[in-house]
């Protein structure tokens, strides 16, 4: 069904973009003893793994603390160079690939 999904929505668009995480990154080994919050991290990347489908994630700002904010997109079965276009089309657009987080 997930998979049906995406493929739905491909009929309206060639790549779909949307979060990689719920929150901006931590910092090293903040959340390392815990479980649940380290799962919980990974639910925007889920469903394009279940459904097979390629997908990359991009630097695209700086949220809460100056830590990074990341972009996930998702591109369609065998689009794979369709989906590094649009990152690279992206990236040629802004310097967020540039910048490091405040302290490091």
């Amino acid at each position: 069904m997930i998979a049906d999904d995406f493929q739905q929505a491909f009929k309206e668009c060639d790549v779909i973009a949307g979060p990689v995480a719920p929150t901006v990154a931590w910092k090293i080994g903040e959340k390392s003893d815990d479980p649940v919050a380290n799962y919980l991290a990974d639910i925007f990347t889920l469903p394009a793994s279940l459904a097979g489908l390629p997908g990359m994630s991009l630097p695209v700002g700086f949220g809460a603390g100056n830590m990074p904010v990341g972009m996930q997109l998702i591109g369609n079965y065998f689009k794979e160079a369709q989906l590094l276009n649009v990152a690279h089309q992206y990236q040629q657009a802004t310097d967020f690939h540039t910048r490091r987080p405040g302290g490091f």
